[in-house]
């Protein structure tokens, strides 16, 4: 099989470590930008040179972004090449574009690699769902948010602090936003709930909160009362409706994924007679995440590739529901008005209020943290 690379990063660098070691798949094809950076006779500044190559097979995209990778991943498969990406933004943006593309066209479109890194996540929602209706899924899909979480809740320390030596150990970027704020995990929530239920899932449609302004104070509450703090991706589906929401959420001390270390992941499914199915390892890095690319590439070459398919029409709809822990900074009185009917319990310091809500839907407690940004939430699960 011949392959083409959209990149050389550290996703596809991975890969073709991983493919130098299997004789079957040969990389004919490197897509570079800068032409300092041109070290191998493969490697091509134009994409024209991989697009009309009519002996190229696949094509791996793992540049990033939306732009120009949805017009790569288009014009390969329109020219009858299969496709395996590891761009969970892309992905999540533009879906059902590419499904619909690769099923005209008779190639496959494949994307493991988008959600959970190394964790065979997606190949498992999609074996599950041949016998049961999948109706949940939950998890941790951010290595970098966790990594921030586990250090503040084992060491004791700022927000601020880890964030700095998460940054030098490479786990989060210089501008951590995605990570921090929630936008990764979404389009990761959007494109497992798709697979799924069979349906396409708006990542607009998707509620979300990050860890941006948790505190030490808030980790310390968490502890008295044997809570842990976690970044999730929750979906739900009953009947024709779905619903699905990124925020964090709080966890009993002894549970699973209250334990899931450093820059793990894990990712959990439910099924009607195959039950809880859970996931672990790691979610990010090169080789995990170029083994799961890999993974694809295999499948495809044997036959062996699960078909995507959007064939349900699903209602979005309220069906997460929780109570909540709010920690509002002095000054922001509006919460009073906005939660007045659902507030169960109010604890004021000198700095912030704590609030824990009634049993309500995400919705709700989002119409206070649209309007203060600065209002850390935790839904309790």
């Amino acid at each position: 099989m011949n392959i083409a690379l959209l990149g050389f990063g550290v996703v596809c660098s991975g890969v073709y470590e991983i493919l130098k070691t299997l004789p079957e798949y040969n990389v004919t094809k490197i897509l570079i930008r800068n032409p300092a950076k041109k070290t191998m006779d493969c490697m091509t500044l134009d994409f024209a040179d991989i697009e009309n190559d009519k002996a190229i097979d696949l094509v791996v995209e793992a540049i990033g972004g939306l732009h120009p990778a949805r017009e790569y991943i288009l014009a390969s498969l329109n020219a009858k090449k299969h496709v395996v990406t590891a761009n969970k933004a892309v992905v999540a943006a533009y879906f059902e574009e590419f499904v619909a593309a690769a099923k005209e066209n008779g190639v496959k479109f494949m994307v493991e690699a988008t959600s959970g890194g190394g964790i065979p996540w997606i190949k498992n929602l999609q074996r599950v769902g041949r016998i049961d209706d999948v109706t949940s899924l939950h998890g941790i899909m951010n290595g970098t948010s966790n990594f921030i979480l586990s250090a503040m809740t084992s060491e004791g320390k700022d927000f601020d602090d880890v964030l700095k030596a998460a940054q030098e150990l490479g786990y989060a970027e210089a501008d951590p936003s995605a990570d921090i704020d929630g936008d990764d995990v979404r389009n990761k929530c959007a494109i497992s709930a798709s697979i799924a239920f069979g349906c396409p899932v708006d990542v607009n449609s998707i509620l979300q909160s990050g860890i941006r302004y948790i505190t030490k104070a808030d980790i310390d509450w968490f502890k008295e009362n044997g809570l842990v703090c976690k970044l999730f991706a929750t979906a739900k589906r009953e009947g024709d409706k779905f619903d699905a929401v990124v925020e964090p959420v709080l966890l009993c001390c002894d549970t699973v994924e209250a334990n899931v270390p450093k820059n793990y992941n894990i990712t959990c499914l439910y099924g009607e007679t195959i039950g809880e199915v859970k996931l672990y390892g790691q979610g990010a890095g090169g080789l995990p995440t170029g083994n799961a690319i890999v993974q694809d590439i295999i499948d495809i070459n044997t036959g062996n590739a699960f078909d995507i398919s959007f064939d349900k029409t699903l209602i979005k709809t309220e069906a997460v529901t929780g109570r909540y822990y709010l920690r509002i900074p002095a000054g922001i009185d509006c919460y009073k008005d906005i939660l007045r009917d659902v507030i169960e319990k109010e604890e004021a310091s000198e700095n912030s209020t704590v609030v824990i809500t009634k049993e309500v839907t995400p919705a709700k407690i989002h119409q206070l943290t649209d309007k203060e940004k600065s209002v850390f939430i935790a839904r309790f699960v």
